[in-house]
C-alpha cells in the first residue's frame, strides 16, 4: 500500500507539473508503467486518467491506489520494478521524459465463427527511503524475471520467444486440450456450455473451413456461458511449426479484415501476432480475438448467448479472456501444465 500510495503521488505530480526536473521525469515514467499494467485491470485506465484530470481529487486517488496495490501483491516483479523507478535519485540535471507506450489494435466479435469463406462450428484478459533499501535486494531479480521489454510493449500479454520462452510443437493431444480453459480459469460465474473437444487430421481441418490445411496438427473447441447472457467461444489450433501456424493466421486474418461486417478495435497485443475485431449483425455485436502464440493459433469469441435476442460483448471482458488462453498456449510450448487463469473481470 505504502508503493501504491508513492506511485499515486508521483502520477499526481506529473499531472500537475508541482514536482521538480527530476521529479517530473520519474512522474512521467511511472505513469507510463502504471497506465500499461492497469491496462489488462477492469477500469484500470480509467482511473489513471481520473487523477491525470483532477490530481486532487482524494476519490481518484483512492480509487487508483486500491486498483494498483492489488496489482503490486499479485505481480511482486513488477512491484519490485516501479519501486526501483521511484527510489531513482534526483539527477543535477534535467532528464527527458521516457516515451509512451505503443497500443496496438484489437476486436472482438461472437458467435459462428468465419474461418476460410466459410462458416462453421459455433464454439461457446510510500517512503522512498525504505523503497530504495528493498530495491537493494530484489531489483537484479526483478530485472531478469520481468525485463524491461514487456514494460515497453504496452501490454501485459505474455513475453515473446526471446524473454526465454520456446516454440514447440504441441504434438501430445492432452497438452492442446489442457490450453483452453475449464472452469477453474474463467471468471467466477460463468459455466461449460460444450466441453473441450479435439479433432485431428481430415476433421480438424474441417473444423478450420479450410482446404490447406499443411501442418495442422489438431484444433480443440470449448464453450461457456454466464448468468448475464454472455458466451464465450475458444478454438485453438495447434500446427507443427511456427511457420505453418504463421501462414494459415496470415491468410486467415486477411480474409476476416475484408469482411463487410467486421470493425477494427483497439486492444493490447498478445502473442508473436494478434487481431481483434468488433462483427455487428444490425442488432447484435460480439467481439473476436485471434492470437498465434509460436505454433498455435488462437480464436476467442464473447457476445450473447444463444438463448437472448439482443446483447452486446464486453471488451474488457474479451481482453481478459484473450490474454488467458494466450498465456496458457506458451505454458503449454514451454512443457508446463497451463495454470493460467482470468484476471481483472
Amino acid at each position: 500500500m505504502d508503493l501504491a500510495t508513492t506511485a499515486v503521488e508521483a502520477v499526481a505530480q506529473a499531472a500537475t507539473a508541482a514536482a521538480t526536473a527530476a521529479g517530473s521525469a520519474i512522474g512521467g515514467m511511472t505513469v507510463d508503467l502504471v497506465r500499461s499494467r492497469l491496462s489488462s485491470v477492469d477500469q484500470g485506465e480509467e482511473a489513471v486518467l481520473a487523477v491525470e484530470e483532477t490530481p486532487d481529487d482524494p476519490d481518484a486517488r483512492s480509487r487508483l491506489r486500491e486498483k494498483l496495490s492489488q496489482v503490486l501483491s499479485d505481480d511482486p516483479a513488477f512491484a519490485a520494478y516501479l519501486a526501483s523507478v521511484l527510489a531513482q535519485p534526483k539527477p543535477t540535471e534535467p532528464r527527458a521524459i521516457v516515451g509512451s507506450i505503443n497500443v496496438d489494435r484489437g476486436s472482438r466479435a461472437r458467435g459462428t465463427f468465419v474461418l476460410g469463406n466459410q462458416a462453421v462450428t459455433k464454439i461457446r484478459r510510500g517512503d522512498p527511503g525504505a523503497l530504495v533499501a528493498v530495491v537493494a535486494v530484489v531489483i537484479v531479480m526483478a530485472l531478469a524475471g520481468y525485463g524491461i521489454a514487456r514494460l515497453a510493449t504496452g501490454d501485459d500479454g505474455p513475453p515473446s520467444p526471446d524473454a526465454g520462452h520456446r516454440v514447440t510443437a504441441l504434438r501430445d493431444s492432452a497438452m492442446v486440450k489442457a490450453v483452453v480453459p475449464d472452469l477453474h480459469s474463467m471468471p467466477s460465474g460463468w459455466t461449460s456450455s460444450s466441453p473441450a473437444s479435439l479433432t485431428s487430421g481430415t476433421a480438424a481441418c474441417d473444423d478450420l473451413g479450410e482446404d490447406q490445411c499443411e501442418g495442422l496438427l489438431s484444433v480443440v473447441e470449448a464453450s461457456f456461458d454466464n448468468p448475464y447472457d454472455q458466451s464465450a467461444d475458444f478454438v485453438v489450433a495447434a500446427w507443427a511449426s511456427a511457420d505453418d501456424a504463421q501462414r494459415f493466421y496470415d491468410r486467415f486474418t486477411q480474409q476476416v479484415k475484408k469482411a463487410s461486417e467486421t470493425t477494427p478495435v483497439a486492444m493490447p497485443a498478445f502473442g508473436d501476432q494478434s487481431l481483434a475485431i468488433e462483427r455487428s449483425d444490425g442488432m447484435n455485436k460480439s467481439g473476436e480475438a485471434y492470437v498465434r502464440v509460436g505454433t498455435t493459433v488462437i480464436a476467442v469469441s464473447e457476445g450473447k448467448s444463444e438463448h437472448v435476442h439482443y446483447a452486446n460483448y464486453q471488451l474488457s471482458m474479451l481482453k481478459a479472456l484473450t490474454q488467458m488462453v494466450t498465456e496458457r498456449a506458451q505454458e503449454a510450448q514451454d512443457g508446463r501444465t497451463p495454470t493460467a487463469v482470468t484476471h481483472g473481470t
